[in-house]
């Protein structure tokens, strides 16, 4: 199955984490329906992020032998959060929580490489080759919002996921990449 392929599969993953969840927390009427919309983010994005490991690592795509789970679980919840300040900030101002969101997602992406990466989680907290692809995908989650609002979800999801691909291809490329140490 070509890479392409693969990224695809992972990004679909994603989008329907990210639609679900928007769908659940918007409708959210109690504290244990925001709990659930969160949970979706949280297990949606570790097995996105598992699927992420096993293509950049040319591995089965749900192979979990020597994934560090644990790490992208990690991973995971931090994206989590971010998607949800996202979500209450674009409630407020949508050009704040657009640059909170590709700000926060650069500190994500470049967590997320160190994993992908064999390194500690935290050992390195801004790779400024994570920015440009950080932003694809905050433009693209912002698009997706505008258009979800305007009745024009379905229009939205594809933005999203175009941007999502984007990313994702851009992200396995560089994890792909030997780190240059100064």
């Amino acid at each position: 199955m070509s890479d392409q392929l693969r990224i695809a599969i992972f990004t679909i993953v994603e989008g329907v984490t990210l639609v679900v969840w928007l769908a659940l927390a918007r409708g959210a009427a109690s504290i244990g329906s925001m709990i659930a919309a969160l949970a979706v983010l949280v297990v949606g994005f570790t097995v996105e992020h598992i699927m992420a490991y096993n293509v950049i690592h040319n591995r089965g795509l749900l192979d979990l032998r020597g994934v560090p789970v644990g790490q992208k679980s990690v991973v995971s919840l931090i994206e989590s959060g971010i998607w949800a300040l996202w979500l209450v900030l674009a409630g407020l101002n949508a050009i704040l929580a657009g640059v909170v969101l590709a700000g926060l997602l650069v500190l994500e992406h470049t967590i997320s490489d160190n994993v992908f990466k064999g390194r500690g989680t935290f050992s390195r907290l801004l790779d400024a080759r994570t920015i440009g692809f950080s932003l694809i995908e905050a433009v693209g989650a912002g698009i997706w919002l505008v258009l979800v609002d305007a009745n024009m979800a379905v229009v939205g999801i594809v933005i999203l996921l175009v941007a999502s691909f984007i990313e994702h291809t851009l992200a396995v490329a560089l994890a792909r990449k030997q780190t240059v140490r100064a």
